[in-house]
């Protein structure tokens, strides 16, 4: 299964970095969203069965619980601005959701803008990072004052503009429509047999272009959002062993067999004062 990285126990957390690493990372998913302003580089970003190749002036959206990892090249600097963003924080201000309501009903994770725009948004951040590190008075309040500032800069955008995305991307049109499938119908029989039938693919195919797309196995993909999906609803107020059944796991003992699989994975994940991609 994938590996949740970090914890964010702030409203929101930023870092300016550039550096050249031969880091390779896993795929992986949040419980935070995140945004990545991407500076320079040679990257590929994959989220959710999609292949991104970025270039100067994208910003990459990233929601809670969407499986994600970048490709690096080690021998190119890598310049980026990293927000992570708690729920809590952009849900005070809806204008804030705007870019990811947009990036859920579009199924595209970057979004290129004018040189102005992102002008605004680098120069807004760079200065959130400077008060926040400054340690002077209000330094903290001031630079949430420019995170949101280049906020609405890229919601503003999306909300003009669209969600608009202006380089390469790579994917498999029938895995994308079987993820979307899973995630619109994880209560029902999702065995590999029934995805081959419903989507007339065959089963070494669909399991190795799966695989290639998403880094894990279908069982295990599937796996993880029954888990992300049962958390949602005990979030929401549903009981735990109602919420399993509305997820497809066959009981709660099923369920906590899977969770403490997963749990496992997770120690030694860090937190989010260290940025993971």
């Amino acid at each position: 299964m994938y590996k949740k990285q970090g914890y964010l126990t702030k409203e929101f957390k930023i870092f300016h970095i550039k550096d050249k690493t031969d880091k390779t990372f896993d795929f992986h998913y949040h419980d935070f969203y995140k945004i990545i302003v991407f500076i320079k580089g040679d990257v590929m970003y994959s989220i959710e069965g999609k292949n991104y190749e970025l270039k100067p002036q994208d910003i990459v959206l990233v929601q809670k619980n969407e499986i994600h990892k970048p490709v690096i090249n080690p021998e190119v600097e890598y310049e980026r601005i990293v927000l992570y963003l708690s729920q809590s924080f952009l849900i005070k201000e809806p204008v804030f959701m705007e870019c990811f309501n947009a990036e859920k009903e579009t199924h595209t994770n970057v979004m290129s803008v004018s040189d102005i725009d992102f002008s605004k948004v680098k120069n807004a951040l760079e200065q959130s990072v400077k008060y926040i590190s400054s340690g002077e008075f209000a330094g903290e309040l001031k630079g949430k004052c420019e995170l949101m500032k280049a906020l609405l800069v890229i919601n503003e955008s999306v909300h003009n503009n669209g969600l608009l995305f202006e380089g390469r991307v790579s994917y498999d049109k029938r895995i994308l429509e079987v993820c979307d499938y899973i995630d619109n119908h994880i209560k029902e029989d999702l065995s590999v047999e029934a995805l081959c039938n419903k989507f007339y693919i065959s089963k070494y195919y669909f399991m190795h272009k799966f695989k290639e797309y998403t880094g894990v196995t279908v069982h295990s993909y599937i796996l993880e959002k029954r888990i992300q999906h049962v958390g949602r609803l005990a979030d929401a107020g549903w009981k735990v062993t109602a919420a399993c059944a509305e997820a497809g796991f066959k009981d709660y003992s099923t369920y906590l067999r899977a969770k403490k699989r997963l749990s496992s994975r997770l120690v030694g994940a860090g937190d989010a004062d260290k940025t993971e991609e």
